[in-house]
């Protein structure tokens, strides 16, 4: 669905827009025919939007991000299958599994440049200036290139510690050597996995969330592909087991940085970004960057933390391994609702950030509450689908009743904060976009390490409820959550955050 474009003033009628990207800024862009340079026009004044436009506006953005992540959802399933096919499934799933665990670490820490990139790229773009979202991109890269070295060369070093330490080497010696296997053919990749991310920023900065669709069709369908070659070793490929899954998962990864290298040169304004001028680093252009990313970064950090912890406590309850084995299915089945309030959680970023760079907070607002709203709807559909349908959900993953039970009661409860997350989603991404990524991580902490964790220990183990009260604390400080980072984005301090 074609996004909504501002009529084009008199004198350009004649003189078509070369750019692939829909500018939300008000700002008339023109193209040498000389020599095809990006040339910056005056801005001109911003047309005033309907409801409607609006929605349409956020749904063209939204869909992509939301197929996206439906990608990489299937993705990680096919994970599980191939290698817990294997003679060692079950060694073989731990492997993965911790080595999938430290793989979202080093995403988490990648956010600290990527959300940085999409606020000053979108912000520039809106106000038409294209130089400064190169020169913000070409920083983003070296920027994330060096972080991708440093936090992968660390990991590399002391990868057999690591291992051992998650999954107890003596109780478990071969889950720990397949894990430190796995480990370190995978961190050979860090630093183009850190510039993916730094790339899928730039872009989302730009308002264009169909090129990253395209390319995870691309690294998805090689991880696929080459997983079913390299692990079972077809079509005269050796069998390689777990190192065939890492082997796969790095593959994908080079043809992903590959795919986005050639569209940022290609389909882009921001092409110039990879000349050594806009790359040779600077300190106050990195600082910038991650003043507004680390926040960002260290919410990402402390989320994980905190449900590492929740799972630890959920393990000394009375249903031990069953409460966890609830856990993970109540999870994979929420995030078929994670994926739309991602989606639109892009969308207000990108939306959010181009509008202030166009001196329009009327229209960031209202494309944040468009997207809100929209979220909300798509994502209430789906708890009332988790509570009416709890128990197939719950079957569909286990033939243990206990582990069903715990379940279906898992999903049911968590139903009722389904809208409240869309909430919390949605409006923390526009407060990114807006470069506003410090208070929201405030809540962050505040709802899971200082309500969340210690509001289960006491339902858990005071009252006696064990997972029952797990599920509570979670739905509630859920909820708690949503309500805090409504109040923060309509007290407005974001329309006045400098990048």
């Amino acid at each position: 669905m074609p996004i909504p474009r501002p009529e084009p003033l008199d004198a350009e009628r004649e003189r078509p827009d070369p750019s692939p990207y829909v500018p939300v800024a008000r700002s008339v862009e023109d193209v040498s025919a000389a020599n095809g340079a990006f040339v910056e026009a005056p801005t001109v004044p911003a047309p005033i939007l309907s409801n409607r436009e609006i929605h349409r506006e956020v749904w063209a953005l939204a869909w992509p991000s939301v197929m996206t992540m439906l990608l990489q959802t299937v993705n990680s399933m096919m994970d599980v299958f191939f290698v817990g096919h294997l003679p060692n499934g079950a060694s073989a799933l731990a492997a993965t599994g911790v080595g999938g665990g430290v793989l979202f670490l080093l995403i988490s820490l990648a956010m600290g440049i990527s959300v940085g990139t999409t606020a000053l790229v979108a912000r520039f773009k809106g106000a038409g200036e294209m130089q400064q979202a190169t020169h913000a991109t070409g920083q983003s890269l070296m920027l994330s290139l060096l972080m991708g070295l440093g936090f992968g060369g660390a990991f590399y070093l002391g990868r057999v510690q690591l291992i051992g330490e998650m999954l107890d080497s003596s109780a478990n010696p071969e889950a720990a050597r397949l894990g430190v296997q796995f480990l370190s053919i995978m961190l050979l990749v860090t630093g183009p996995l850190f510039l993916m991310n730094a790339l899928m920023g730039a872009f989302r900065g730009l308002g264009d969330t169909r090129t990253p669709l395209f390319i995870s069709f691309a690294t998805v369908g090689t991880h696929i592909t080459c997983n079913a070659l390299l692990i079972y070793g077809r079509l005269g490929f050796p069998r390689m087991g777990v190192r065939g899954a890492a082997t796969a998962l790095s593959l994908s990864i080079l043809v992903g940085i590959g795919l986005y290298l050639l569209a940022l040169a290609k389909r882009t304004p921001l092409a110039e970004a990879l000349l050594w001028k806009h790359l040779a680093l600077r300190t106050e252009w990195a600082w910038r960057i991650l003043k507004i990313g680390l926040p960002a970064a260290l919410q990402a950090v402390i989320r994980t933390l905190a449900m590492m912890s929740f799972t630890g406590m959920l393990a000394r309850a009375a249903e031990g391994a069953a409460g966890v084995a609830a856990l993970q299915i109540g999870v994979r089945a929420e995030s078929i609702a994670f994926m739309p309030g991602f989606g639109y959680s892009v969308a207000a970023s990108a939306l959010v950030g181009q509008s202030l760079g166009a001196k329009d907070p009327v229209k960031a607002e209202q494309a944040a509450w468009a997207a809100t709203f929209q979220s909300v709807l798509v994502m209430s559909f789906m708890a009332m689908l988790f509570y009416l349908a709890a128990r197939p959900f719950a079957q569909a993953f286990t033939g243990d009743v206990t582990v069903q039970a715990l379940g279906i009661d898992y999903l049911r409860i968590n139903a009722w904060c389904e809208p409240f997350l869309g909430l919390g989603m949605v409006l923390t991404g526009a407060l990114q976009g807006a470069g506003d990524t410090l208070r929201p991580t405030y809540i962050t902490f505040f709802t899971m390490w200082l309500v969340r964790l210690p509001l289960s220990w006491w339902l858990m183990f005071n009252l006696h409820l064990n997972a029952h009260g797990a599920w509570l604390s979670m739905s509630a400080t859920t909820i708690l959550g949503g309500l805090m980072t409504v109040v923060l984005f309509r007290a407005g301090t974001w329309k006045r955050i400098k990048v």
